[in-house]
């Protein structure tokens, strides 16, 4: 009866053990930064700019587009 109870309590800590660090997980996962965050930052940055600013940026930027 002992042995019953005692794995009852460790299989049920072991639950709560795993839910828990799964949670932490998840968390951290959401916490991330995603290399869509900073693309979606840079477009916002560059929709702000003036229009002669933008064209700067993109001329640099555009290997095509340089001319020296």
């Amino acid at each position: 009866m002992i042995a019953v109870s005692f794995l009852t309590e460790l299989f049920a800590f072991l639950a709560v053990l795993s839910g828990s660090t799964l949670l932490v997980l998840i968390y951290l996962d959401n916490r991330k930064v995603r290399i869509d965050d900073g693309i979606a930052k840079f477009r916002r940055h560059i929709d702000a700019l003036s229009p002669e600013a933008r064209r700067n940026s993109v001329h640099f930027n555009n290997p095509d587009d340089r001319r020296e």
